[in-house]
Order: C-alpha cells, then structure tokens, then sequence
C-alpha cells in the first residue's frame, strides 16, 4: 500500500496503517483537516459497503460512507471508545450495559435485505460479528454510539450476536469486565438466556469471509 499515493488520492494530511481485525483488509486512518476518514480494501469490501449504506439508510449509527468503489470503501469516523479498550472501573457495568442497548437497538430493525452467513432461523437484524472491538461507547455518557465491520450483517437469529459478545467477553482480550460472570451479565441484560444452547453452538462455527 502506498501511503503517500493515497494521501493524495484523498487530499489528506497524513496516512497511517491500522494493524487490527482479522479480515484481511487493509485499513488505514488518513486525517483530512478536521476530518478523521478511514479507507479499507480487500476481498468483499464491496459486500460489506452495501450492508453499511443499508444501515445508515436506516440511521442506526454506523459510519458513514463517504466514497466507494470496487472492494474499497471510505468511511467516516465512528465517535467515542471500542469496548474493548481499557475502561476505569467504575465505567465497565456501564459499558456492558451500553453494548446490550445497542444490540437491542440492532435487533429492533427491519426490512433487512441481506441474510446472515450463519444458519438458524430468525428475523432480527443481525451484525454477525458482535464482539468489544466492533462496538463504540461514549466515554462520557457510556451510551452506545455505534458499530464497525459489518461484512456479515444480515437477517438471522438474535443468538447469533448474544454469541459473539459472550465469547469475546468471556475471552482474553476483555478480562477487564470479569470474564465469564460478565459474558452472563450482557446476555440478561440483553433478556436473553445466557444458558441457551445456540451461545456455544454459534462459537463453534466458521462463516469466514473468505
């Protein structure tokens, strides 16, 4: 990837690699005056750019488009703080609080014209990869302000979501919030049962994007 190149293309300041994710694509932060743009190309970018244009269309927060083409996208800047940065403490029953708001608020959608990649029946408006990275909070309010990468949203079974952030909270990375008891939390918070079968079967599935 040229940087340089694609300051120009895009008439910004600066460019800077994002090394995260697990998809693949290239990802790189490119200030703009004022403006904090992001651009992203790789295999089924084009996919995931019309799962993001159909959401905003919805105004369900999300970055905005601002450019696209063939497996490229430019994107806006999402505000506030990932989950799965490092929150004070008294902040994290909060931050979990927030992330089952904002998936209460994904699942209330409809009308949704792509299907999830993962099996099992069901309507609601499904990110499919619903885990602390992926999920913005407003350091000041703790409301939820917005999901990333959603190369896999689709119509599909609600569990599939209350999976995804089970297992990242239960995981290494998010230790911070208390492991699994607060894996357990989101799910009733959310008012599901963090006892149903389709928490562990969903984990165990590969619906790579590749």
């Amino acid at each position: 990837m040229d940087l340089n190149a694609l300051q120009d293309r895009f008439g910004a300041g600066s460019a800077e690699p994002v090394h995260v994710g697990c998809s693949g694509a290239t990802v790189v932060r490119l200030d703009r005056g004022p403006e904090r743009l992001y651009y992203k190309a790789g295999p089924g970018v084009s996919a995931e750019a019309d799962r993001l244009a159909w959401l905003g269309s919805t105004r369900f927060p999300c970055p905005q488009i601002v450019d696209r083409g063939n497996n490229w996208l430019l994107t806006t800047e999402l505000p506030g703080r990932d989950a799965s940065q490092e929150w004070p403490a008294a902040d994290r029953p909060g931050v979990l609080a927030a992330l089952a708001e904002g998936l209460r608020r994904l699942d209330e959608l409809s009308g949704c014209p792509f299907r999830s990649p993962f099996p099992g029946a069901g309507e609601a408006v499904t990110h499919g990869d619903y885990c602390a990275p992926n999920v913005f909070i407003d350091p000041e309010t703790l409301r939820f302000t917005g999901v990333l990468d959603l190369s896999r949203l689709g119509a599909g079974d609600r569990y599939v979501d209350l999976s995804q952030m089970f297992g990242s909270l239960r995981g290494d990375l998010t230790q911070q919030y208390g492991g699994l008891p607060a894996a357990r939390r989101f799910v009733e918070l959310y008012g599901g049962d963090p006892d149903d079968p389709r928490i562990e079967h969903y984990l165990t599935l590969d619906v790579s994007d590749d």
